[in-house]
């Protein structure tokens, strides 16, 4: 075995130990991205590359250094846990950090982005409903550049009531064991399909669906 193939199978082993096993719950975040994938996710495991792995240590490693730092600074703690059920089915809600009033989600990236990023604010949203806090901030750090912007976000209840309604379809996906419908608009759909490890599995189905 070669040098370069060791360190790669030792940051995907590594990487590993961070993703936890959510086949048997679903998670906020499993919500706020394609649920069609969350599906496939739950079905066949997490699908680990070495641009994942090293993409996951790295999110790991700033979380680990910067989350305790702020909240300390705000007087919060990290990853605190909730269920909140919605009719029979039970999501799990887990941010970064949770002060008296104020939820606070800390995201790596290449670039840190002019505005947050559409499925990071479906996210924050549903944290500050289940943990009943009028405020949140989105924090960017970036990977190439250790460049930092942050943005505040105050709850939509309307968004809620979507991310609930994904919810519920990604549950009887689950319960049926038939793949969901893409939540993903047209316009979005090649952002998000082009890099995705279920893509030909995806369209598979789809094309035997219809």
């Amino acid at each position: 075995m070669g040098i370069s193939e060791l360190i790669e199978n030792r940051i995907i082993e590594l990487a590993k130990k961070y993703q936890e096993d959510r086949s048997n719950t679903i998670h906020v975040t499993d919500l706020t991205t394609c649920i069609r994938k969350s599906y496939y996710i739950k079905k066949y495991g997490f699908p680990m590359d070495k641009k994942m792995a090293f993409w996951m240590l790295f999110g790991a490693l700033v979380h680990e250094i910067v989350n305790p730092t702020i909240a300390e600074a705000f007087n919060g703690q990290t990853e605190v846990r909730k269920t909140y059920k919605f009719g029979d089915i039970e999501i799990e809600a887990t941010p970064d950090i949770l002060t008296d009033n104020m939820v606070i989600e800390v995201k790596t990236c290449a670039r840190v982005p002019e505005r947050p990023y559409s499925s990071h604010q479906e996210q924050i949203n549903a944290y500050l409903h289940i943990f009943d806090r009028p405020k949140g901030l989105i924090v960017y750090i970036s990977r190439t550049e250790l460049d930092i912007r942050t943005f505040e976000y105050y709850g939509d209840a309307q968004l809620f009531n979507y991310t609930l309604d994904k919810a519920l379809a990604l549950y009887k996906a689950l319960e049926s064991n038939t793949p969901p419908d893409c939540n993903i608009p047209l316009s979005e759909r090649k952002f998000y399909c082009r890099n995705c490890q279920f893509r030909h599995l995806c369209e598979l189905d789809s094309y035997l669906q219809y």
